[in-house]
């Protein structure tokens, strides 16, 4: 079985390498594990996911599982406080649309794309059912929905914006493109994120990152002590 593990920074990647180790002699020979930097942004994750996927395809020998990992930014900080680790089951594209004197429209709003059109629900990218095995380990994680913005969020009137249409948990900058790969390329895939800050903190010193890549380490190890 063929998992891909990727992530936009190598210090978010590393994180898995090193969960890794502490179990790969216990998976070496069912379970191959390939690592991917995706880099910053959708443009290109979307780019290296599918690039990927389709070689490992185009080989015989295809994933059976991809997971896109990292640190984020929490809108509910009772719910995921820094340091904690959310399974993102839904995702948005945030900033996809139409600025307006009246404010932001998504392409949805504007009747420019239908809403139900595969892969998206109602607007969103929704993940796969997974199979039993990898099932019953994504029940070891908190649920989120997630909502993916190409410029980090930062005015308070946008954060409230946000939160009253979308009502997501955590921002990234690559979730919803990396969903809308495997949901077009039909592979089932997680995506775990770890809190590093509250969304609006412009601060980059106040967010703690290694808190953050600690908490990610640690479900990394749970996920791989699972299946060895």
């Amino acid at each position: 079985m063929r998992i891909l593990i990727c992530a936009a920074e190598q210090e978010e990647l590393d994180c898995a390498i090193q969960a890794l180790r502490l179990y790969e002699s216990k998976i070496a020979g069912r379970f191959q594990i390939d690592f991917m930097l995706t880099g910053i942004g959708t443009t290109s994750a979307c780019y290296r996911t599918t690039k990927k996927i389709v070689e490992a395809s185009a080989e015989g020998n295809p994933y059976s599982l991809a997971i896109n990992i990292g640190i984020a930014g929490s809108y509910d900080l009772e719910k995921f406080p820094i340091g904690s680790t959310a399974l993102v089951e839904k995702e948005f594209f945030g900033d996809l649309g139409f600025m307006t004197a009246s404010g932001f429209q998504t392409l949805f709003d504007s009747k420019t794309l239908d809403a139900n059109l595969f892969p998206f629900k109602d607007g969103a990218l929704e993940m796969l059912p997974l199979p039993e095995f990898f099932d019953n380990i994504s029940k070891s994680y908190r649920k989120a929905t997630g909502i993916t913005i190409q410029t980090i969020t930062g005015e308070e009137k946008t954060i409230r914006r946000i939160i009253d249409k979308y009502s997501p948990q955590i921002e990234t900058m690559e979730g919803a493109g990396f969903f809308y790969v495997c949901l077009n390329e039909d592979v089932k895939f997680m995506e775990i994120r770890s809190v590093s800050n509250r969304v609006g903190e412009e601060d980059t010193s106040k967010w703690d990152t290694p808190k953050a890549l600690d908490a990610l380490k640690e479900a990394l190890k749970e996920f791989f002590r699972q299946i060895a």
